[in-house]
């Protein structure tokens, strides 16, 4: 005879608070031409650049560059035919944001989004940390259902694991693009694991 099971679910978190900011900034560059565009776009990106005194060059990095027929599109940010755009990410430590974001922003820079998260091996070490808070949870909440069946549990049979969170947090706020009154200092993020877990029991 199969000995009786109870599969539970749980989650367990763990937060901290985040260690690295990703900025993601643009430039633009009208011109009568693509070629215009595209010049002009360059001339910024090479000032925003220079502007940026808080990292080192390696650390802004060009991610894209576009240069879109303004005829084609609809509401147009420019008057002029075509329109060149440079894409940056910008990493830095989390106390240096701040300083990127008002020098993005005093080059001529538009703010897209900026990104907090954790170096990849404190998210490892928190999501240990979750899933252990979970496993525990999950037996608790098991050991409370057998009980109350008359039944002790005795071994996990089977477990499986889905992550809730990456741990990071997106600001996106149009605000960035053009205010000097910047306060970035996320609060702790909380990186999360749910479990469902096969316990086997047996008769008290």
């Amino acid at each position: 005879m199969q000995s009786p099971t109870v599969t539970v679910d749980a989650v367990g978190r763990s937060g901290a608070v985040p260690e690295v900011a990703i900025v993601e900034a643009y430039v633009t560059g009208p011109g009568d031409s693509a070629k215009d565009a595209r010049a002009v776009v360059k001339d910024r990106a090479a000032t925003l650049r220079e502007s940026i005194t808080a990292v080192a060059p390696e650390q802004v990095t060009t991610v894209e560059v576009q240069v879109q027929d303004t005829t084609e599109a609809f509401d147009p940010a420019t008057d002029a035919p075509f329109e060149a755009t440079e894409r940056f990410q910008i990493e830095c430590v989390l106390d240096h944001a701040e300083s990127v974001v008002i020098d993005v922003t005093n080059a001529g820079g538009q703010i897209q989004t900026v990104q907090f998260q954790f170096h990849e091996e404190t998210r490892q070490a928190l999501q240990n940390e979750a899933i252990a808070s979970a496993m525990d949870r999950a037996r608790e909440k098991a050991e409370r259902i057998a009980a109350a069946e008359g039944l002790t549990v005795t071994a996990m049979h089977e477990a499986t694991t889905k992550d809730m969170s990456s741990g990071f947090e997106s600001i996106v706020d149009e605000a960035l693009a053009s205010s000097q009154d910047v306060d970035l200092h996320p609060a702790p993020i909380t990186v999360s694991e749910s479990v469902e877990v096969v316990y086997d029991c047996s008769e008290e």
